[in-house]
């Protein structure tokens, strides 16, 4: 229990952290979700249950903070992605749904709850990858819906070049995060289990 809420306060103190992140212009001008990676590492850390909360409250926390007025076209979205960074790739852009943020964390806490095995036996290498996946996944997953919905599939360029360097900065920094954890899990005396898909036979 002390182990869940130490993990909701580190993702509670990402967001303040995430104000005072800049871009990074040589790379793209790449710039560290710090929510997004504390919740990924997170996710792999705790139960399913408690993922979901995280996934709760990231998902609100980000679209109740980035809700900008929307761009027209994605070469400006792209523009709002290297000045604003975070501010053009939160979901909410004004023309996406308020907590869609919050299904699409669900879906990739549950992608990392795949890789808890890896995470407890201090094997992190396909974890740190597994981060860099899914936020390269959930970058493209919100500029697909904000592109189908305006109905123009134009993909500006650098816009891959963006979100390949936005996944390898959090894969740089996830290691440490994982770190984090399990020095948290260790000194709250928190057993990180994995009971996968049990099987049930004669109601046992």
């Amino acid at each position: 229990m002390l182990f869940n809420v130490a993990v909701l306060i580190v993702l509670l103190l990402s967001f303040g952290l995430q104000e005072f992140l800049p871009a990074i212009p040589i790379a793209y001008h790449a710039r560290l979700f710090l929510p997004v990676v504390v919740f990924l590492t997170g996710a792999a850390a705790t139960s399913f249950s408690m993922m979901l909360v995280l996934a709760f409250v990231t998902g609100f926390l980000w679209d109740a903070r980035h809700l900008p007025a929307p761009s027209e076209t994605p070469s400006e979205m792209l523009a709002l992605m290297e000045g604003a960074g975070a501010h053009s790739m939160g979901a909410g852009s004004g023309e996406m749904e308020f907590g869609l943020s919050i299904l699409l964390f669900g879906i990739l806490g549950a992608l990392m709850q795949g890789v808890r095995p890896l995470f407890k036996r201090g094997r992190l290498e396909l974890p740190v990858m597994m981060i860099g996946f899914s936020v390269f996944g959930w970058l493209l997953c919100q500029f697909l819906i904000l592109t189908f919905i305006r109905g123009n599939f134009n993909f500006p360029q650098g816009m891959w070049s963006k979100m390949i360097t936005d996944s390898l900065l959090a894969m740089l920094v996830a290691p440490l995060l994982f770190l984090l954890f399990h020095a948290l899990a260790r000194w709250l005396r928190y057993e990180i289990r994995y009971d996968g898909l049990r099987y049930h036979f004669n109601g046992r």
